[in-house]
């Protein structure tokens, strides 16, 4: 017998990025660096627009094949911000200020006569876009990755239910493992598989996932995108000038307030079939809110405190969400939820790279987290947010 539809909506607590391996186009968008507004355009609307000289002169800066004639492109559409605020159609996304600065010192006349500072500039000027419908460019939630957030939190109920054999051992063969024993901790982690099939009693047909179905998440209300720097951060490090180094990432990310709507359908298995632990909603939901919202707290009260990030994810939810759902869940979602987010505590072996070329730890926990900013380089750790946090409210 088949489950029913459940209608299901999603409000977003903090920013969320899901990669789709698209990025903005340099040689597609312009920045209006007065309104701090990144426009996103059709370049064929855009010829149709030129001069008949203008077209000309395109075409032959094109005809380049340097890394110079790249920059004179940029140039060249940079200068055309009025004809193009008129192309219809266009994307116009929020950027920061730090961000119009950033795209100054990429068109930076200076930078003409060295071509290694050309190339750096343009290579560390990538704008990663979030999952988007290419129909009416609005952002989306892949149901798999809610997907992806269900079964871990499930994972990490089941795995703690009463005496789980399979998890004691699991967990008796992590603590023998020592923070630098590489082949142990690869060996581990290849075999982790199997301690999913063993708590979930199968895979592929008989995994009782196999019987959740989770469609994309449409946006329905205040939905809205904008363009920040993803900053890594020591957790136990307030002082940012203490941060580890490495270039800060661009992305386009789903901001706080929007909300999106999907269904969920849990399919009760039918005769024949193999599933010997069938799942339902409730026990989802339980496991979701044991799991996350312990870790939204954690990091909050561990991490962000401590380093004296935003605590704002954290109080919109008290303020807004906590106490107003009578079927409501944690999830988290996206790139840089961490890894504590898709792994099984207690059982875990994340490789943790140190500095100076020394050989990797493998630990329980991250010693680093990544965190959305306005900055490139922030001076202070205050306004960085967490990524990927949402909750997720059943309608029915």
């Amino acid at each position: 017998m088949r489950g029913r539809l459940l209608k299901a909506r999603l409000h977003v607590l903090s920013p969320i990025h899901i990669g789709c391996d698209d990025v903005y186009e340099p040689s597609h968008f312009v920045i209006d660096k007065k309104n701090n507004i990144l426009i996103n355009f059709d370049p064929l609307n855009f010829i149709k627009l030129l001069s008949p000289q203008e077209k000309q002169e395109i075409t032959k800066i094109s005809m380049g094949e340097t890394v110079e004639s790249i920059l004179k492109i940029y140039e060249f559409i940079s200068e055309k911000l009025a004809l193009i605020k008129g192309i219809k159609k266009s994307i116009n996304v929020d950027i920061s200020s730090d961000l119009s600065m950033h795209y100054g010192k990429v068109l930076n006349p200076n930078n003409k006569n060295n071509r290694d500072k050309i190339n750096n500039e343009i290579n560390n000027f990538v704008i990663n876009r979030t999952a988007f419908n290419p129909n009416n460019n609005l952002p989306y939630i892949p149901g798999s990755s809610l997907k992806g957030s269900f079964r871990t939190g499930y994972l990490n109920l089941i795995s703690k239910n009463g005496t789980n054999n399979n998890f004691l051992d699991w967990k008796k063969n992590a603590e023998k493992i020592g923070e630098a024993d590489k082949k142990g901790a690869e060996k581990f982690e290849k075999k982790n598989k199997q301690l999913e099939e063993n708590l979930l009693g199968g895979r592929f047909d008989s995994d009782p996932f196999s019987m959740v179905k989770v469609s994309d998440f449409i946006p329905v209300e205040n939905v809205k995108t904008r363009i920040l720097y993803a900053v890594i951060k020591n957790k136990k490090m307030p002082n940012p000038k203490k941060a580890p180094r490495g270039p800060s990432q661009i992305l386009e990310i789903i901001d706080e307030g929007s909300i999106f709507e999907g269904v969920i359908n849990i399919n009760n298995p039918e005769y024949g079939q193999k599933i010997k632990k069938p799942i339902d909603l409730g026990n989802i939901l339980n496991a979701l809110n044991k799991f996350y919202k312990n870790d939204f707290k954690k990091e909050s009260d561990e991490v962000l405190k401590k380093i004296d990030a935003s605590l704002d994810s954290y109080n919109i939810y008290n303020n807004k969400y906590k106490g107003n759902f009578n079927r409501g869940c944690f999830v988290r979602i996206g790139r840089h939820s961490g890894a504590e987010a898709v792994t099984i505590e207690g059982v875990r072996k994340i490789k943790i790279m140190q500095k100076n070329g020394e050989s990797p730890k493998y630990l329980e926990h991250t010693t680093r987290i990544w965190l959305a900013s306005e900055e490139s380089k922030p001076k202070t750790n205050k306004g960085l947010l967490p990524f990927g946090w949402a909750i997720l409210e059943i309608l029915e």
